[in-house]
């Protein structure tokens, strides 16, 4: 019976990981094909999903959406999980997969458990081990090589699409550590529901959702459709059940297939050809972060 519980968490958590590399091909599609924006796209992703989740905090766990708002510090926590944590998160992912790729921008936020062992032990002044700073230097070391593409004097992609992408996964390793307490005292929907919609309100500014820059069209608002509702929602859902049947680091362990199903759709639908130096580049960060998660 215990292991099928586990391989029922192993199933959803790669299948919510899978829904995530989707979203990111559709992602990339509005973008290239559609010519949507990255802005517009944030806005309608955390808006709709925000709403989606507050339904199901009322209607489902028959829950109060305003009890973290009566606790000053939780409401400033909050806040700061809504911008940093999900607006910036999203953001900064889309604005990569809008200058480069899909696979680039998904691969460069698998780096995320990089920083937060960065953090850990700052946090705890604890000097790393050698192997742990083998470890480190083999995912700076892969990244360069699917950054450079072998050719070390020049980038493959934009210095920009680069430093969105580090910015990417320094939000996801913030988005990962810090709403802990706050996770716990009101629940991870309740939570991630307020994040959604704060990070809606400071994308809406930038860019509100009325203000469509793109081909409406049937095949562009399915590709919409995947990104806000399958690739946000259901896919957090999804994740959130799985940690009912598994341990979060194991769940963490299994997102790898985010990148990986990005790579392999890269291909067969953008055509995209990876070199022998991007392979081993892969290979390097998934090896390193793999061996890192399980020291977090």
């Amino acid at each position: 019976m215990e292991t099928k519980l586990k391989l029922r968490g192993m199933l959803l958590a790669s299948l919510a990981s899978s829904f995530w590399a989707i979203s990111g091909i559709s992602g990339e599609i509005l973008f290239k094909q559609f010519n949507f924006s990255s802005d517009w796209l944030v806005s309608t992703r955390t808006l709709v999903s925000g709403i989606l989740l507050f339904m199901i905090v009322v209607f489902i766990e028959k829950k109060s959406i305003l009890r973290p708002l009566k606790n000053k510090w939780d409401s400033m926590g909050i806040i700061l999980f809504g911008v940093a944590g999900m607006y910036l998160v999203q953001y900064t992912y889309f604005k990569t997969i809008e200058l480069s790729n899909v696979s680039f921008a998904t691969i460069l936020q698998f780096t995320a458990p990089f920083f937060i062992f960065i953090y850990e032990s700052i946090k705890n002044r604890k000097l790393p081990s050698i192997s742990t700073v083998t470890l480190l230097f083999m995912t700076i070391l892969g990244v360069v090589f699917i950054a450079t593409k072998g050719n070390f004097s020049n980038l493959s992609v934009s210095l920009e699409a680069l430093l969105f992408g580090l910015v990417s996964a320094v939000m996801i390793a913030f988005y990962s550590t810090y709403p802990k307490k706050l996770l716990k005292k009101y629940g991870s929907i309740t939570i991630v529901g307020w994040g959604m919609i704060i990070g809606s309100v400071i994308s809406n500014i930038i860019h509100p959702i009325w203000e469509i820059q793109g081909d409406i069209n049937t095949k562009s608002i399915i590709q919409v459709i995947i990104v806000v509702i399958l690739g946000t929602s259901i896919a957090y859902l999804i994740y959130i059940a799985s940690l009912n049947y598994i341990s979060s680091s194991l769940a963490g362990i299994l997102t790898a297939f985010e990148p990986v199903l990005a790579a392999v759709l890269s291909v067969v639908i953008f055509g995209l050809k990876f070199s022998i130096i991007e392979l081993i580049g892969f290979v390097l960060v998934f090896v390193s972060i793999f061996i890192l998660e399980k020291r977090l």
